[in-house]
């Protein structure tokens, strides 16, 4: 992670190279989403500053800042992670829908730039310690936008991209996790065949037997 540096109420912010499938990363966290009982990651604000720094989008000097105005300020932090998981959910859907290859809806399109337009920009490319970044600068306390700017960024370039095609959800009903596909063939159907590959291997044969 490069450095930080303040100014008033606004940080400038070094964010080095975060994965390209960063949104589908983010959508994930929460998962076996058509399960009755779907497993929620993000269930309070701290979960929500810990996944940005594992996700390399903030580093820990910012994400102890945060923390240290949010636990003054809990409506605020609230209010922040509660934005957070709303938008994840737009996020879901979007890349949902583009995986069935169903119209995006106008309302989760409309949130979604609404948020791109809150969100900071990318001003720039500078040299850290881990090599080129981006400069983001950042208002202090942050809002949603700010914590989630390569989110919003990622999944904006994702859906405008020839990677779109590649977008997939866990052929598994209870499942749903996204991925995207960089097999060769581009056949992949589940988020891992150790897992729901595996399962859906063992109740086809459960079920072959069964019937014999």
């Amino acid at each position: 992670m490069g450095g930080t540096s303040v100014s008033g109420n606004t940080t400038t912010e070094l964010i080095p190279a975060y994965s390209v499938d960063l949104c589908v990363d983010f959508a994930n966290t929460r998962f076996w989403r058509g399960s009755e009982t779907p497993t929620e990651t993000l269930n309070e604000p701290g979960d929500l500053l810990r996944w940005c720094e594992e996700a390399h989008i903030s580093s820990k000097a910012a994400a102890a800042a945060v923390r240290r105005w949010w636990q003054e300020h809990p409506l605020a932090a609230e209010s922040a992670w509660r934005e957070a998981l709303a938008s994840r959910e737009t996020i879901y859907r979007l890349m949902f829908n583009t995986a069935e290859r169903r119209p995006i809806d106008d309302n989760d399109l409309a949130q979604l730039n609404l948020a791109l337009r809150q969100a900071p920009p990318r001003d720039g490319l500078i040299a850290g310690e881990a090599g080129l970044g981006w400069t983001v600068a950042r208002v202090f306390p942050p809002r949603m936008t700010d914590l989630l700017a390569p989110v919003l960024w990622s999944v904006g370039d994702l859906l405008v991209g020839t990677r779109k095609e590649r977008l997939r959800h866990c052929a598994n009903e209870r499942c749903l996790w996204l991925f995207v596909d960089d097999s060769k063939a581009g056949t992949r159907r589940w988020c891992s065949m150790s897992a729901c590959g595996n399962r859906a291997k063992a109740q086809r044969h459960y079920h072959r037997h069964k019937g014999e």
